[in-house]
């Protein structure tokens, strides 16, 4: 026993001054003994050398790098990563410090500030925010830009005071409540039109004065929204993961004095916003605590009080669609068509229903706040929901130095359709014409590569539904193939036109 613990201390000592001698080497020399082995760099996803030094210290791995954009910051002003964290651990990831090559950046916050990443990020690499889309999740746009048929009236004070003043005035026989915040959305206050302060800068917004009740409480609607493109626009609902959450308190239409009577949008690890919508036995209802409660067990409490829940789910489905439509130009604005597979997110969008249950959209939240706080549930859902977002976007499928596009996964081959006869025959086809768009002589190679994308994300949708084609299955199920003209560009509507084929052949391409 004595020898083999001194030849173990040998060896240790042994190995130790070969890496200070490599170390040393490697400074004099310029890495002269760097191998055929490398590494990306931090933004660009070009290659360097690895030296043999940095082999000894065990830095080469094949493990996935994810690394968490301003993690610190993000931390301190109270968003909790836990659940990502534990998610990219499972998954294999490594966690690295800033400034290091990366395979995916997570950010919470938006990380285009300075415009530098935006065209430094290599095609093999991921980001999980979408340039533009503060066009939506900022309150402000989303709410005061108006022609979006879901969005409750609002105005931008002092700049839209006139407007907001001759809205009033057109409708002067309503009898009105308000909400007033701050352009954070934050301080919420429900006022009497006497009441306004119409100088102070604020979002004022109609408030939906006769909301729907759960035992007595104030209820919001939340979906979860992932965006994996821009152009084309390809953007899901995690359809069977909505939450619903209720105001602490009984909600009492004559006195708005109290927010936690009317405020639905608290998380309730410290402020008791947690719900479910049935209440436990036997406890009162003014301090029963609360819990999230999933799509399925509040579409079952919907159904038993008479609601539609198909009406519930195609009204969420179409706020999507209508807020996306009116966006999508400015979005696309922002993103380097050279870039644009480069980037996903996730979002929450919040609604409020009324007494007869039509939906009313509050906001968009971008990067969704994700509280470890709460039951084993709250793991389980949000661990659910980001796997989801990674499965769909392709990182799931990450290994290193290997590319996240579908071209690794998805052959040529399983884009070309077999249900276009012109396609076989030489004499009649003609790239001119739209039934020959689909052909595999008239297709670019980016356009075979978007349709593989496509592709992709169809196999790995997990429990997700396409937000713009679930309102078409009728026109998928019809022998017209006529191609559907939308304001959401020419990519969009070749793809339509490739899953309205599809549709005809297996219902599965439908959704």
């Amino acid at each position: 026993m004595v020898w083999m613990l001194r030849l173990m201390i040998s060896v240790q000592v042994l190995a130790v001054t070969l890496l200070l001698c490599l170390t040393y080497l490697d400074k004099q020399n310029g890495n002269h003994y760097a191998p055929m082995c490398s590494k990306r760099d931090n933004i660009s996803g070009h290659h360097a050398q690895y030296s043999t030094s940095d082999l000894m210290r065990g830095i080469v791995s094949s493990r996935p790098v994810v690394n968490f954009y301003r993690l610190i910051h993000s931390l301190k002003r109270g968003y909790s990563l836990t659940h990502a964290m534990n998610l990219f651990k499972m998954l294999g990831f490594v966690k690295q410090d800033p400034g290091t090559q990366w395979d995916v950046l997570w950010a919470h916050e938006s990380p285009f500030k300075s415009g530098n990443l935006m065209n430094k990020v290599h095609h093999n690499q991921k980001v999980s925010q979408v340039p533009g889309m503060q066009q939506i999740t900022h309150k402000a746009k989303l709410t005061t830009e108006g022609g979006l048929k879901y969005v409750p009236k609002s105005f931008l004070i002092p700049q839209q005071k006139l407007n907001f003043l001759e809205e009033v005035k057109q409708n002067k026989d309503k009898h009105r409540l308000w909400m007033q915040k701050n352009i954070e959305h934050r301080g919420n206050q429900v006022k009497k039109l006497q009441e306004l302060d119409l100088k102070k800068e604020s979002i004022i917004q109609e408030y939906i004065s006769n909301p729907y009740l759960a035992q007595g409480r104030k209820l919001s609607i939340g979906i979860y929204v992932i965006v994996t493109s821009i152009d084309p626009l390809r953007v899901y609902i995690i359809d069977t993961k909505y939450i619903t959450r209720c105001s602490v308190k009984l909600y009492d239409p004559e006195d708005f004095t109290d927010p936690t009577t009317f405020i639905t949008d608290g998380y309730g690890h410290s402020n008791g916003h947690h719900f479910r919508l049935e209440l436990d036995k036997g406890k009162d209802q003014n301090t029963a605590k609360y819990k999230y409660k999933e799509a399925t067990g509040a579409n079952v409490v919907f159904a038993r009080e008479g609601y539609d829940t198909c009406w519930i789910q195609s009204q969420l489905y179409d706020a999507v669609r209508d807020v996306f439509e009116q966006k999508w130009s400015s979005i696309k604005h922002d993103i380097n068509p050279t870039k644009r597979d480069s980037f996903f997110c996730i979002t929450r969008w919040d609604f409020v229903p009324d007494e007869d249950f039509n939906l009313h959209l509050l906001e968009a939240n971008m990067s969704p706040n994700m509280p470890t706080a709460g039951s084993r549930f709250h793991a389980m859902f949000f661990t659910s929901t980001l796997y989801s977002l990674l499965r769909i976007s392709g990182i799931e499928a990450i290994r290193k130095n290997n590319s996240t596009r579908p071209s690794y996964i998805i052959r040529d081959s399983d884009v070309m359709l077999n249900s276009i006869p012109s396609c076989y025959n030489s004499s009649n086809i003609s790239c001119a014409n739209t039934e020959c768009s689909l052909c595999p002589q008239c297709m670019t190679q980016n356009q075979i590569e978007m349709l593989k994308s496509l592709v992709f994300e169809h196999l790995n949708s997990h429990g997700m539904k396409r937000v713009f084609h679930t309102q078409r299955m009728d026109d998928f199920s019809s022998s017209n193939t006529q191609r559907v003209s939308t304001n959401l560009g020419s990519s969009f509507d070749l793809y339509h036109d490739w899953l309205s084929h599809k549709c005809q052949l297996d219902m599965y391409w439908c959704y």
